[in-house]
């Protein structure tokens, strides 16, 4: 499946990115998870039930690289908050 960059969410990050000057990913996907409708909000992935750390989907990456190109932001997700199977 192809994801497409929601304009709702090119605005949001314009906004965040604004203001916002570090690089993790999670404060990021809260403004955008926070802010959005929920039809895009389910593109994103949840947290594991277990342990409650976080992967990435592709639809998360693909954002990751748009922020990378496009606002020079090097988006992470911090060792301490992933989850690994």
């Amino acid at each position: 499946m192809k994801y497409k960059i929601d304009d709702e969410i090119i605005e949001l990050i314009d906004d965040l990115f604004e203001f916002y000057k570090e690089e993790d990913w999670l404060i990021v996907k809260k403004f955008l998870v926070r802010y959005l409708k929920p039809e895009i909000r389910t593109k994103f992935s949840t947290r594991n039930q277990k342990t409650k750390k976080h992967t990435l989907n592709k639809f998360e990456n693909i954002i990751i690289t748009y922020c990378k190109e496009n606002y020079n932001k090097n988006l992470k997700l911090k060792e301490e908050d992933k989850h690994y199977d």
